[in-house]
């Protein structure tokens, strides 16, 4: 298994490289599935790679390295736990910690990144004066539960175990998906198979009404979640839950009725500027708009009972392609 001196190189070598490519072939020889897609839109967009804010603000990185007794064969995976140093946290008020994957596909291949999101890992504390909370996740669009996961469980060498029923868990990431794939305003915010909250009820919420509210109904908008991308480990926590995280794309199509025509994608949603450059610029009308969204969940999975989410960006995910038919 890699050692944590390997894996401090790998995330090194990874971030260095990631924020200096040139080309599609740079991106892809560190980077892999859905976070590959969105450095490489980005890259067409001429747009600074996220690799470049992590590598400037990742602190005090933690190498969560599974035993070989859990990982036998390939691909191989190991997560970077991190902290930021962005808002100058100490080790009392940083309970945000960022989780970064990494995928080895086989013996001898490079390791890649394969996504990012974050989690709360310790308790709320009383900020005393020029204490902030930490909320660095904001700037890739990701909201957090506020409620801590339980820590991850380890063996006696140090290395982290794997949940023995990841496959069985994974099957969440499905029920996400068809959970969030409906026509507004027909998504039903209560769910069996999820703890309601701001990233389950409020998200289902927000795509039925916020959106739509400047089109007055002659706009029909529905959105198409299906898992994407490389399976990921899944971490066995010690509660007993297990820590899955989902690679998803959300497809948005809007279609115009009674000859409206779409100019926007919402107020909440800073993408719009994306979407407009990928369909050509110009702030042109459209008739109908499918644009493809790369959504990262990382969700709590208890052995029974509902699922809880503890980090997504499903209300401002990252757009990877865009296309339209115009109103000419």
């Amino acid at each position: 298994m890699i050692t944590p001196e390997e894996a401090d190189k790998v995330l090194e070598e990874q971030l260095r490289k990631a924020t200096v490519a040139t080309d599609e072939a740079g991106l892809a020889a560190v980077e892999t599935g859905l976070l590959l897609e969105e450095s490489r839109t980005a890259q067409r967009l001429s747009r600074s790679p996220d690799a470049l804010v992590m590598r400037r603000a990742m602190a005090r990185p933690e190498y969560l390295i599974p035993s070989e007794r859990d990982q036998p064969g390939y691909p191989r995976s190991f997560v970077v736990l991190y902290r930021s140093e962005e808002k100058k946290q100490t080790e009392r008020t940083e309970r945000t910690a960022g989780l970064y994957y990494f995928l080895q596909a086989e013996a001898g291949c490079p390791w890649k990144a394969a996504a990012k999101t974050w989690a709360i890992d310790k308790p709320a504390v009383d900020f005393q004066s020029g204490e902030f909370d930490d909320h660095f996740y904001g700037n890739f669009h990701f909201e957090v539960r506020d409620k801590p996961i339980a820590a991850v469980v380890r063996d006696a060498s140090g290395a982290v175990a794997l949940s023995p029923t990841a496959a069985e868990d994974r099957s969440v990431c499905g029920r996400f998906a068809q959970y969030l794939s409906f026509t507004a305003p027909d998504g039903k915010p209560e769910s069996e198979h999820f703890v309601p909250g701001k990233l389950t009820g409020e998200v289902v919420a927000y795509y039925n009404s916020e959106e739509g509210k400047s089109y007055d109904g002659r706009v029909t908008r529905s959105y198409a979640f299906e898992s994407a991308g490389t399976e990921l480990p899944v971490l066995r926590l010690a509660d007993g839950k297990s820590l899955v995280t989902c690679s998803l794309v959300r497809k948005d199509h809007w279609e115009g009725t009674k000859g409206a025509w779409i100019f926007s994608h919402g107020n909440k949603d800073t993408s719009n500027e994306t979407k407009n450059r990928l369909m050509g610029g110009g702030n042109r009308k459209w008739l109908s708009t499918d644009v493809r969204n790369s959504v990262t969940a990382t969700i709590e999975v208890p052995a029974q009972g509902p699922a809880d989410v503890v980090a997504c960006n499903c209300l401002n995910p990252p757009v990877l392609s865009a296309e339209g038919t115009p109103d000419e």
